[in-house]
This record gives structure tokens, C-alpha cells and sequence, in this order.
């Protein structure tokens, strides 16, 4: 908000840059000198007043971030009335997005602290299993082991935490006219905003909802041509990310998304077919899942199905959850 006020944006893809070159600086291979970096020296991505699901644009959170990061989290909340409640909630926030916590700080904490205060600190590891540490103004530096906090495993969330998934919102804008007749701008316009909605989506899924509105029942190939050329356009002119199946070839098909989207968001079957969700998507899922279902293929492939509310497992599906776990 304090961007839009001054006229500016925030740049997704910027951040993940000037956060990996910083991480990459400790290895030796950042060349700025105004970063002396050492090798036993860590990235701190510290999150003030908003926390982790306060959006940085309008499709991208803190915890997209930290996500595209692979890092691991450290909740920090004061010790006061309803600490429990706040702590409690951006762990499950941070865990539901497939991210590790390593450590739970209590801040601003009492010298000395209330029986409650006590009691409620060793609730908060009971409920949370996690180590519950304190920082006391004016008290020396704590000697913390903080490279343990590096070493968390940000790739895997633990077996009983829940898999969150975010709503899949479907685009029902108003359709530009037949696509093999509409002027090119429109169909721009128009893909524009079902891109926006409903991505990162297949191209093919986009192309068939603006055919489906303009009362189209089949993507023909004349139909899909004005279409597939419109995107490429948009991605021209830099008004979508568009990443050509060439890079991605275990896809077969264009991955289309906002700007200030992120690459994968782990969300409701919607009105999606299975084939049509992203297969990254899809291996995602498989990752959050696969703490709590294993590592045997059949359990996971079932699990992917019930997250979606799906029963039968066909021979496309599985072949596309095969992929999946190919990729993951």
C-alpha cells in the first residue's frame, strides 16, 4: 500500500533476484563489494507490521516469497494478550503454504514474566512443537545456535500439518466476440484478464474459456490461432508472463500468469479438469502431501485426488499424475 501511495510498484521477480544474489554472496559468487558477505553469514529476510500473508502486489504475498525462496521461517510475536492466537495462526499460515518453521520468538518478553506468560509459553511449544524462545529489551544478545534455523528442511512441512488450498477462482468476464473474427486487441484485452483471474493456467484452458464465452463448444484450430496469437502478443508487450512449453516440456502446453503472480499456487480443482492444472501445480501438491501419505506412488496419486474431491482415477489422470511425480 505504502508503494501504490508513492506512485510505484513492487516487483515480485526483482525481490526473488536481490534475495538470491544477497544468498549467493556467502558462496563467493556475488561480485558487489558494497556486499562483503562472509560464508558463515545467513540471509534475514525480516517482514515488519504486515507478516506473512500481507500482500507485496495484488496476486503476491510475503509468503509467495518465502515460497519462491525455499526458506526456512521464523515467527516473531509479542508477548502479550493473545500471543498464542497470533503466533498460532501464521505458523499454520506458513505450514498450510508447504514452508518450515524453524522457531517461534516471543518478543518484548518481561524480566521477570508472569506465571501466565510462562504458562503460555510452554502451551505454545505443546501446540506447535517447536522451539519457543525470548528476547527481553535491554537484556545482552541471546546465544542462539540461529544456523540450526538455516538448516531446516523448508522443503518438506511436518506429517500432520494441513494442506491448504487456495481457492481456484474461474474467469466470467464478457467475451470478445468469435475469436476468429475479433479484432486482435480485444482478444488481448480479454486474455488479458482471463490470465489475471485464473492463472497461472495452461494456454489451452484460457484459449477454451473465452471460446466457451463467445458460445463456441469446440477449440478448433482456426478458433485457437487468432487466440494462441493474441497471447503472444501480450507477452510482447510484457503484460503477461508467458513461459513458451519449449522450456517446459513435461507441460506440452504454455503456462500463462500475471506479472506480479507467482510461478505455482497450489489451489482448488475449481472448474478445472485435472489435465488442466499446472503440473508443477500438481508436483506441489504431491510435496506438501507426501509427509503425511509417504513416498508409495499409488497413496500419493489417491491423495492428489481426494485434495481435489476427485474418486476415479482414469488412465489420462494417471498418466498425468505420473508426470507429477516425475517431477517432483
Amino acid at each position: 500500500m505504502a508503494a501504490r501511495h508513492a506512485g510505484e510498484e513492487i516487483d515480485p521477480a526483482a525481490l526473488v533476484a536481490r534475495a538470491q544474489n544477497a544468498a549467493s554472496a556467502g558462496d563467493g559468487q556475488d561480485t558487489d563489494p558494497q556486499r562483503p558477505w562472509e560464508d558463515d553469514e545467513l540471509l534475514v529476510a525480516a517482514v515488519a507490521h504486515g507478516g506473512l500473508l500481507a500482500p507485496l502486489t495484488l496476486r503476491y504475498a510475503t509468503r509467495d516469497l518465502a515460497s519462491e525462496l525455499q526458506a526456512a521461517v521464523v515467527v516473531a510475536a509479542p508477548a502479550r494478550a493473545g500471543a498464542l492466537n497470533a503466533a498460532r495462526l501464521t505458523v499454520e499460515a506458513a505450514r498450510g503454504g508447504g514452508l518450515a518453521v524453524a522457531a517461534l520468538v516471543l518478543t518484548g518478553w518481561p524480566d521477570p514474566p508472569s506465571r501466565v506468560q510462562l504458562d503460555e509459553r510452554v502451551l505454545l511449544h505443546e501446540l506447535t512443537d517447536l522451539p519457543v524462545l525470548t528476547l527481553t529489551p535491554g537484556a545482552p544478545p541471546p546465544d542462539w545456535d540461529v544456523a540450526d534455523w538455516a538448516t531446516a528442511d523448508a522443503g518438506a512441512p511436518p506429517a500432520g500439518a494441513r494442506v491448504t488450498l487456495e481457492p481456484y477462482i474461474a474467469w466470467e468476464g464478457e467475451a470478445p466476440g468469435d475469436p476468429r473474427h475479433a479484432p486482435r486487441p480485444r482478444l488481448m484485452d480479454t486474455l488479458e484478464e482471463v490470465v489475471a483471474t485464473e492463472g497461472p493456467v495452461l494456454a489451452a484452458r484460457a484459449y477454451a474459456v473465452v471460446n466457451r464465452a463467445a458460445g463456441g463448444r469446440k477449440l478448433t484450430s482456426v478458433a485457437r490461432a487468432p487466440l494462441s496469437s493474441a497471447m503472444y502478443w501480450l507477452a510482447k508487450e510484457r503484460r503477461i508472463a508467458l513461459t513458451a512449453k519449449d522450456e517446459i516440456p513435461w507441460q506440452d502446453d504454455d503456462v500463462a500468469r500475471a506479472l506480479d503472480a507467482p510461478a505455482v499456487r497450489v489451489r482448488e480443482l475449481g472448474p478445472r479438469e485435472l489435465i488442466e492444472v499446472p503440473l508443477d501445480e500438481v508436483a506441489e501438491l504431491m510435496r506438501r502431501l507426501r509427509p503425511a501419505h509417504g513416498e508409495d506412488p499409488a497413496a500419493l496419486k489417491r491423495a492428489v485426488l481426494g485434495a481435489y474431491g476427485l474418486r476415479r482415477l482414469t488412465a489420462r489422470a494417471d498418466a498425468y499424475l505420473e508426470t507429477a511425480l516425475a517431477l517432483l
